[in-house]
């Protein structure tokens, strides 16, 4: 009831977090993150809220107010990318392509500037319908991320089928690589893998010059 409320008073808002190129270390793009505070000045975590907008059917009128918001604020941002996540819910919602479209529309935001991030989830609950979907949203023009690569399941398989434009390293990987042998091996293998399916790759989590040196010297191309 109150994720109702906070979206008919307006009460979420959208920051952007930078991804710089790992070589010129210009901002090439932002992910779009959503934020709530209530009416009392209590800070709610998406962490918290997002998975009770997934069961509650919400999901789909949060994602696209996220959309439209970051499409519009970054219209005029000189070429810079957007990525905004897509929830597993959304990729099933048969109306969701033509949505998009109409948001595109609507804004004048150009499609090849947008990347929808998904993650491993999306694909795995019901891969017929993410392709069919996914085919659509190519079909604009619009980019697709894998996000979280290195926490689930997603196999070689499916980094195939999918074909995806850009592989998001999990933070997890690059924390741990630091210290971690077998983490560091997996990472490294990770990027010739998506090199090889000439996929972009984006090291998140970055919060430390050593982890970006590592990641850069990794093959990373964001950060």
């Amino acid at each position: 009831d109150e994720l109702r409320t906070a979206l008919l008073n307006d009460e979420f808002t959208v920051n952007y977090q930078p991804l710089v190129d790992a070589q010129s270390r210009e901002v090439v793009a932002v992910e779009s993150l959503i934020r709530w505070e209530r009416p009392d000045g209590k800070q709610v975590g998406p962490n918290i809220f997002i998975p009770v907008a997934e069961e509650s059917g919400l999901i789909n009128a949060i994602g696209l107010y996220v959309l439209r918001k970051a499409c519009a604020d970054a219209l005029d941002w000189n070429g810079i990318k957007l990525s905004v996540n897509i929830s597993a819910a959304q990729l099933r919602n048969p109306e969701f392509p033509i949505q998009l479209g109409q948001i595109l529309e609507e804004t004048g935001f150009e499609a090849h500037r947008l990347e929808l991030e998904i993650t491993e989830t999306c694909l795995v609950l019901d891969p017929v319908v993410a392709e069919r979907s996914l085919d659509l949203i190519r079909g604009f023009g619009v980019n697709v991320v894998l996000d979280d690569f290195g926490t689930g399941y997603a196999s070689i398989g499916f980094l195939r089928q999918f074909r995806f434009e850009k592989l998001n390293l999990d933070r997890s990987l690059v924390v741990d690589s630091a210290d971690d042998e077998s983490m560091r091996a997996m990472m490294l293998s990770s990027i010739s893998m998506a090199q090889a399916l000439q996929m972009d790759v984006t090291a998140e989590g970055v919060e430390t010059e050593a982890q970006a040196d590592l990641v850069r010297s990794a093959g990373c191309d964001q950060i």
